[in-house]
């Protein structure tokens, strides 16, 4: 352990006593979860929320979390226990946030739990500063792991007696479902390296909020990247950029919605075809009987 990891650990010790008890990590807000406290970490927190048919685990990136509170009366009734059976199966553990994302590669997860910045999709890939997350309406998404406050996991579960298999059969589906390693993306070794690859290419930073733009990324200095959008040059600081994604937000949905349209224009197109040659066949019959006496 580095001396940076101890000092880490040493900082959140005041959780400790907080293991097994059930607790709210921000007082309000979209990031605000009441669950059992199940793991922690040098630089995250895990917490278990349990419901009727799925089991939820929210990793929390400590450096964003302003407030851990508990119920003592709720607590002081219940049967305190560090995690459960069916919980220790699907937690991933690791020693930092990092590490834990890299575990976490072509899982299903979801990126923060509300607000603008909050996408669910398949993690393809995670580098020293940014993540790879395959959406439904932006496709490729990048996020700078600094800026990601929490990761959530959700298993639906039938059996609980066999929860690790029906967790690795879902997850397998959902894998195979997306072919998640047939998807390209842009490499690059960080998200500073990540712009230079992306620049000359209309992009959109941000999900959401008053700060998301959409524009051709031009190059700039190294202290701030440069948008252009039709007559507006738009200069923004590299620290605020939280994700950024190629093409106008909304894309790949409007993609798929186009594709579905083509289809039904080609299909009403055949329909009506079939439909004047059974015209054409009828007035062909018609044509050929004799004329009635």
């Amino acid at each position: 352990m580095t001396k940076n990891e101890s000092n880490k650990n040493e900082h959140y010790e005041f959780l400790k006593p907080l293991m097994g008890r059930t607790v709210t990590i921000y007082r309000k807000g979209p990031e605000s979860k009441t669950g059992k406290l199940v793991d922690i970490q040098s630089d995250y927190l895990a917490l278990a929320l349990e419901e009727e048919q799925n089991i939820s685990v929210i990793y929390y990136c400590l450096h964003h979390v302003q407030s851990v509170s508990e119920n003592v009366k709720e607590n002081s009734i219940q049967q305190l226990q560090t995690t459960s059976r069916e919980q220790k199966q699907i937690i991933a553990q690791a020693n930092d946030f990092k590490g834990l994302l890299t575990q976490l590669v072509k899982s299903h997860i979801k990126v923060n739990q509300g607000g603008p910045e909050s996408k669910k999709g398949v993690l393809l890939d995670t580098t020293d500063d940014y993540i790879v997350l395959f959406t439904e309406d932006d496709g490729v998404v990048f996020y700078r792991i600094n800026h990601i406050k929490s990761i959530s996991l959700e298993i639906k579960v039938e059996n609980r007696q066999n929860l690790e298999e029906e967790t690795s059969n879902e997850q397998g589906a959902e894998q195979n479902a997306l072919e998640v390693d047939k998807i390209y993306y842009v490499q690059a070794q960080n998200f500073r390296s990540l712009f230079n690859h992306l620049t000359n290419s209309w992009v959109s930073i941000n999900r959401g909020g008053p700060e998301a733009v959409e524009g051709v990324l031009v190059s700039g200095s190294e202290d701030y990247y440069t948008l252009v959008n039709n007559d507006e040059i738009i200069r923004l600081n590299p620290y605020h950029i939280k994700s950024i994604s190629c093409g106008p937000k909304g894309l790949f949905k409007t993609n798929e919605v186009n594709e579905e349209k083509n289809k039904d224009v080609v299909k009403n197109v055949e329909e009506k075809k079939e439909e004047k040659k059974e015209e054409k066949k009828k007035d062909q019959k018609q044509s050929k009987k004799p004329p009635s006496m």
